[in-house]
């Protein structure tokens, strides 16, 4: 019987050593877990913290792009610099050094306007003395007088044009 009991408090003392043990194993583990945790929390802060920047970074980048492009539409803005009509059509003098025609179209704002879109046909040079090279080889002398067709010249209109 004395034999039963020691292996009973070996057993008990077995399993109470056992159990602290794995208390301890387990308060370990628990302090692991924590630090990962914490890990992952300052990893998670951190990412969003990145898309943050970025996302600041992507509407900097908008921000100067739009005040940019207004500058650079006005230099590719082609604008009418001369223009002459007669009974045949009108001829635009675009400020990019093209020439756009219009056979048979009045004299009008629509036409005008639809000018702007068509295909140029030619190009030309202002001269320093005022006349417009034609392809290299033509000439015209754009001037006020005498009702001659020239309603623009140099961006300066001569004539009201009629709406329609």
């Amino acid at each position: 019987m004395t034999l039963n009991l020691t292996k009973q408090y070996i057993l008990i003392f077995i399993f109470f050593f056992g159990t602290l043990t794995s208390c301890s194993n387990n308060q370990e583990n628990k302090t692991k877990e924590l630090e990962l945790k914490q890990k992952e929390l300052d990893l998670k802060e951190r990412e969003i913290s990145l898309r943050e920047n970025e996302a600041q970074q992507k509407q900097k980048l908008k921000i100067e792009e739009s005040t940019k492009k207004p500058i650079a539409n006005n230099k590719n803005k082609k604008e009418l610099r001369y223009l002459y009509h007669a009974n045949g059509g009108i001829i635009g003098y675009f400020s990019d050094g093209t020439i756009v025609g219009c056979p048979r179209c009045d004299f009008c704002r629509s036409n005008i306007q639809a000018m702007f879109n068509d295909k140029p046909h030619s190009t030309y040079e202002v001269m320093s003395d005022g006349s417009l090279l034609i392809n290299n080889s033509d000439r015209e002398f754009p001037s006020y007088n005498d009702d001659n067709g020239w309603a623009l010249i140099d961006y300066k209109w001569n004539e009201k044009v009629p709406q329609e």
